[in-house]
C-alpha cells in the first residue's frame, strides 16, 4: 500500500512538472516572438525601398493578432495569420528620412523602428570576393574615413554559421545590424564587415543619384552557386537537390547547435543551403536590385554554370516580393584573374560561362580582367582593388537600372571575319557598336613579373594547327588580328585565354574588353 501511495505521489509530481514545463515553454514562446514583432532582416536606421514602388514591413506575432503599424502621423492594421505571421505595405514614399515606425500588436506587444530613411535597396551576394571588406582593400584608411560623408547610406550585414535545409523566415545570425555608414560600420573587422565591393558600389551609385541607399550584404566565402539557388532553380539545370544523409545530419546537428548559441562549423557548399537561410528571410523586403561576385567555386564546370548562374537570377526574381519589380537589376563582377596551377581554359571558361546571364534583361557585367593583384597577402585570388569592380558596378546599375546615357561596358566581341590565310593570316574581330563607346584604344599593360608568360593571355589566331599567338591593330571600330600560321586554316579567333589574362583593349572611356573566343567553348 504504501509502495503504491508513494507511485501515485511520484505520478501526480510528474504531471505537475510536465504542465509546469508546458507553461514555460509556452512564455519563453511569447517572449521569443515578441522580439520578432518585427523581422529582423528590418531595423533602425535602415533604408526602405522609396516610390514608386511600396515598401512592406512584416514580423510574427501571436496568431490572429491584430497589428497597428503608426507611420508619418498615419495609421494602417494587418491581422496575423493561423501561424502568426503579418504584413503590410507603407504607401509609396519620396526619398529621405528620417522616419519612426512603430508596431503595436493587441497582445500587447510594441516595437518601433526610428532614424529609417526611404530610397533605393540593393542586395549584395556571392562568395569571399564579395565578401573581402573595406579594412583590407588599398588605400583602406582614407576610404574607411572617407565614409564619414556618406551618413545617408545604411548597412546590413548576414551572419555567416547558418545553413538550413528549409527555408527560413527570420535571420538565426547578424553580422551588423542595420547601421548608418561612418568609419566604425564601413571599417569593421577583416572579413567580417563591411563589404568592399557593395561599399564601393553604393557609395559610388549614391554620388550619382543622391538618394538614400541600403546596402545588404548577405555572402560566403568558398561557395558555390548551388547553395545560392533553390531547387526549383537547379532543377532546370539537371542538378541534384537532394542532400546525402550525412549531410543532412550535419545540417540537423548545426540548427540544433546555432539554437544554443554555440558555433556551427557546417560546410555551406550543398544545393539551397544558403539561398534558404541567407536569402529567404529578405524576400518579402521591397528591393531595386542585387549585385553578385562568385564563380570561382564553380571553375572547371563551365556548362553547368552556363545554365545555373541565369537560372538562379531568374528564380531569385520571381520569388522575390514585397512590390519588387520582376525584372529587378542584377549586377556581376566578371571574374577577376587568378594563379593556378592547370590550364588555361580553367578561369577562361568559367569567365565565358558567366556571360549567359547577359541574355536577361537588365543584367550587367563588370569587367575585371585588369584588377589582378597576384601579391595579394590575402592570396591572389582576393585582389584588394575593389574601388575598380564597385564603379563598374555601379555604372551598370545607372544605365540598366537609371536609364541614364552613359557608357557602362568596355568593348564587347560579337564575331570575327578571316580577311586572308595564310602564310600570314588576317582576321577581323567585330564589336557590339554600343560598346565601343568613344573608340577603340590600347594600353600597355604587360604580363606581371611575378607571373610565367604562359599564364598571360593576348591576342590569337585559331587554326587548323593550333592556336597562334597574333598581333592586333586598331582599324576604326573593330581590331585586325594578324599571325603567320603557314599552310593551316583559320578556325577562331580569342582574347584574353588565360588564367591571368592581359588587358590591353579598352574604349575610350577607360573600360575593358571582355575576353572572348570563337567559336565558344560554352554553349548557352
Amino acid at each position: 500500500y504504501q509502495r503504491r501511495v508513494r507511485e501515485s505521489n511520484i505520478h501526480l509530481f510528474n504531471c505537475v512538472m510536465n504542465k509546469i514545463l508546458l507553461l514555460f515553454l509556452l512564455a519563453l514562446t511569447t517572449c521569443t516572438l515578441g522580439a520578432n514583432l518585427i523581422s529582423n532582416a528590418l531595423g533602425s536606421n535602415m533604408v526602405l525601398q522609396r516610390a514608386p514602388y511600396r515598401a512592406q514591413i512584416w514580423g510574427t506575432t501571436e496568431a490572429s493578432t491584430e497589428v497597428q503599424v503608426t507611420f508619418d502621423n498615419r495609421e494602417y492594421r494587418a491581422t496575423a495569420t493561423s501561424t502568426g505571421t503579418w504584413s503590410l505595405f507603407l504607401p509609396a514614399t519620396q526619398p529621405g528620412g528620417p522616419y519612426t515606425i512603430t508596431v503595436k500588436a493587441s497582445s500587447g506587444q510594441t516595437q518601433t523602428l526610428t532614424n529609417v530613411l526611404f530610397g533605393d535597396v540593393y542586395v549584395c551576394s556571392g562568395q569571399s570576393n564579395m565578401q573581402f571588406t573595406v579594412a583590407d582593400v588599398f588605400n583602406a584608411t582614407q576610404e574607411i574615413a572617407d565614409a564619414a560623408n556618406y551618413p545617408d547610406i545604411r548597412l546590413f550585414t548576414v551572419g555567416q554559421g547558418t545553413v538550413s535545409e528549409t527555408p527560413l523566415s527570420e535571420f538565426n545570425t547578424i553580422e551588423q545590424i542595420w547601421s548608418v555608414a561612418g568609419p566604425k560600420t564601413v571599417g569593421g573587422p577583416s572579413w567580417n564587415y563591411f563589404s568592399a565591393a557593395c561599399w564601393f558600389f553604393g557609395r559610388d551609385l549614391y554620388d550619382s543619384v543622391k538618394v538614400p541607399i541600403g546596402l545588404i550584404s548577405s555572402n560566403w566565402g568558398g561557395t558555390i552557386v548551388e547553395a545560392w539557388s533553390s531547387h526549383d532553380a537547379l532543377v532546370k539545370c539537371n542538378k541534384s537537390v537532394t542532400l546525402d544523409e550525412q549531410v543532412a545530419q550535419q545540417v540537423e546537428r548545426a540548427s540544433l547547435t546555432k539554437k544554443q548559441n554555440l558555433k556551427v562549423n557546417v560546410d555551406p557548399n550543398q544545393p539551397h543551403l544558403l539561398w534558404n537561410a541567407m536569402i529567404v528571410p529578405l524576400l518579402p523586403m521591397t528591393i531595386l536590385g542585387a549585385t553578385w561576385y562568385q564563380g570561382e567555386s564553380n571553375a572547371g564546370e563551365p556548362a553547368f554554370y552556363a545554365c545555373a548562374f541565369p537560372a538562379m537570377i531568374s528564380d531569385w526574381r520571381a520569388k522575390w516580393g514585397g512590390e519588387t519589380p520582376k525584372d529587378f537589376g542584377f549586377y556581376f563582377v566578371q571574374l577577376a584573374p587568378w594563379i593556378i596551377n592547370g590550364s588555361n581554359s580553367v578561369e577562361s571558361t568559367i569567365r565565358i560561362a558567366q556571360t549567359a546571364a547577359l541574355k536577361l534583361p537588365k543584367v550587367g557585367m563588370a569587367v575585371a580582367i585588369d584588377d589582378g593583384d597576384p601579391t595579394s597577402p590575402y592570396n591572389n585570388i582576393h585582389p584588394r582593388g575593389k574601388q575598380i569592380v564597385g564603379y563598374r558596378l555601379s555604372l551598370a546599375a545607372r544605365a540598366l537600372t537609371y536609364n541614364q546615357k552613359i557608357q557602362y561596358t568596355g568593348p564587347t566581341a560579337t564575331d570575327y571575319k578571316v580577311i586572308s590565310e595564310g602564310p600570314q593570316a588576317q582576321v577581323q574581330i567585330i564589336f557590339e557598336p554600343s560598346s565601343i563607346g568613344s573608340g577603340l584604344v590600347f594600353k600597355p599593360n604587360q604580363c606581371s613579373p611575378v607571373l610565367t608568360v604562359d599564364q598571360c593571355g593576348w591576342w590569337e589566331i585559331g587554326t587548323t594547327g593550333g592556336w597562334r599567338n597574333a598581333t592586333a591593330t586598331i582599324s576604326g571600330n573593330t581590331v585586325i588580328l594578324q599571325a603567320d600560321i603557314g599552310q593551316t586554316k583559320v578556325i577562331g579567333a580569342r582574347y584574353g585565354w588565360a588564367n591571368y589574362p592581359v588587358a590591353t583593349l579598352y574604349n575610350k572611356e577607360d573600360l575593358p574588353a571582355a575576353p572572348f573566343a570563337f567559336p565558344s567553348p560554352v554553349n548557352y
